[in-house]
């Protein structure tokens, strides 16, 4: 007996050796550097390519959109800051901060060569060689064309240094072993040139808009919680994060299936049908979308952009699979009158017209300045029915009347500001 107990507390204790060795290997291995050569790649700084690299940072990609602290407007600077608290996804993976990406020397990437900037975008690694958690989506990124990545940097060059420091990031030691043994790495190092398809209504292009160009497939394609990864057979299936969850918005919602099923995807939907919901928010049935899905923004998307990734979304193979409703969080649910107003025109109005109806970008008059012109019934008749002329949804089907009246409410609490 005691001879058996002997060897029980040896095992034991062996265990937590083998188990604090590990745990020791874990800690001081998991931020190992990256042992790749860095792209000798050099922007250009002329106008076009200036403006193509503001059109995917602002528009395609809306990188502006994670690397502001507050993110509430494309055209104030990216210096980082805001939080990304990842303790609940999957197994927890930590928190982690938007880095300054604006040309500050000090705190930003002034510092950074052309090809260490361009390699933090593809390839995940930074200019310390240090690999980047993959809430920069590099999965997709790693195939953007050389142009196309030199064009951000050179948008990057030419806009402000904003000088702000950023709080390191705090993985969880879940995160840190999944780094530590590789299940969560940088993709391999780009050795050759890329190039995209030339620029046309073809689904080879489309393809390069959906998973390349843009984010599109970053968001509405399944991925494994538990490590990350995407599911490339369901390749635009719908996406499996909690979209606001995280960051404890009024609303939460998964990205739609846009597969061509006929009943879970957009297999009925015209083509004109489809830029209206990515464009103006509402979808066949004239309900209105999530603002999750940023079609404040892609308004601006060419044309041609958009027409090449409905040919491409639709010459893949039906997927049966169905998103999770959108649906409001606890804290609107439990709140009244002008109070849940307000959580509903976050949720709702606020991408478009700004923090307390003070503009966006996007739009030509602020919401705070007209509203006292008009009445409580016209205003409501403009919510309901939308302009499509403006890329106004209308709200009839999707807003019932006592929330839409709680809207109007906390709008009108704007003229004692």
């Amino acid at each position: 007996m005691n001879r058996a107990l002997k060897v029980a507390g040896g095992i034991v204790a062996a265990a937590g050796v083998l188990v604090g060795l590990a745990s020791t290997y874990v800690l001081t291995s998991w931020n190992r550097s990256v042992d790749r050569p860095v792209p000798q790649l050099t922007a250009r700084r002329d106008s076009a390519t200036v403006a193509r690299g503001e059109y995917l940072f602002k528009v395609t990609w809306q990188c502006w959109g994670c690397h502001q602290p507050d993110p509430v407007d494309a055209d104030l600077p990216p210096k980082g800051g805001r939080v990304f608290d990842l303790s609940s996804i999957g197994p927890g993976f930590g928190v982690f901060y938007a880095r300054n990406i604006t040309p500050d020397t000090a705190t930003g990437i002034g510092g950074w060569t052309d090809g260490e900037i361009v390699q933090a975008i593809r390839e995940g690694v930074n200019n310390k060689r240090s690999p980047l958690f993959p809430l920069m989506p590099v999965d997709w990124l790693k195939n953007l064309s050389d142009v196309d990545a030199l064009a951000i940097v050179s948008y990057l060059r030419s806009i402000s240094p904003a000088h702000n420091a950023v709080p390191e990031r705090r993985p969880s030691f879940i995160a840190r072993a999944l780094m530590t043994f590789n299940v969560i790495k940088p993709p391999p190092a780009i050795t050759k040139p890329i190039v995209a398809p030339p620029a046309g209504l073809t689904v080879a292009y489309g393809r390069y808009c959906a998973t390349a160009a843009a984010g599109c497939a970053d968001c509405h394609t399944p991925r494994n919680l538990s490590n990350g990864e995407f599911y490339l057979d369901s390749i635009f299936a719908g996406g499996s994060i909690a979209l606001g969850e995280p960051e404890d918005a009024p609303s939460v919602s998964y990205a739609a299936n846009i597969r061509p099923d006929e009943v879970d995807g957009i297999g009925r939907w015209t083509e004109e049908q489809f830029v209206h919901a990515v464009t103006a928010g509402f979808r066949p049935d004239s309900t209105v979308i999530d603002t999750h899905m940023p079609y404040a923004q892609y308004r601006f998307l060419e044309p041609r952009d958009l027409q090449a990734i409905y040919l491409y979304l639709k010459s893949l193979a039906p997927i049966r699979r169905t998103s999770p409703p959108q649906r409001y969080t606890r804290k609107l649910l439990d709140a009244q009158g002008a109070a849940r107003g307000e959580l509903l025109f976050q949720a709702r109005c606020q991408p478009c017209h700004g923090h307390n109806g003070m503009g966006m970008r996007i739009t030509s008059v602020r919401l705070a300045e007209a509203v006292p012109l008009y009445s409580d019934q016209e205003l409501r008749n403009f919510v309901e029915e939308g302009q499509i002329d403006l890329k106004m949804p209308g709200f009839r089907k999707t807003l019932p009347r006592d929330q839409l009246d709680d809207i109007i409410a906390y709008i009108r609490t704007w003229k004692n500001r």
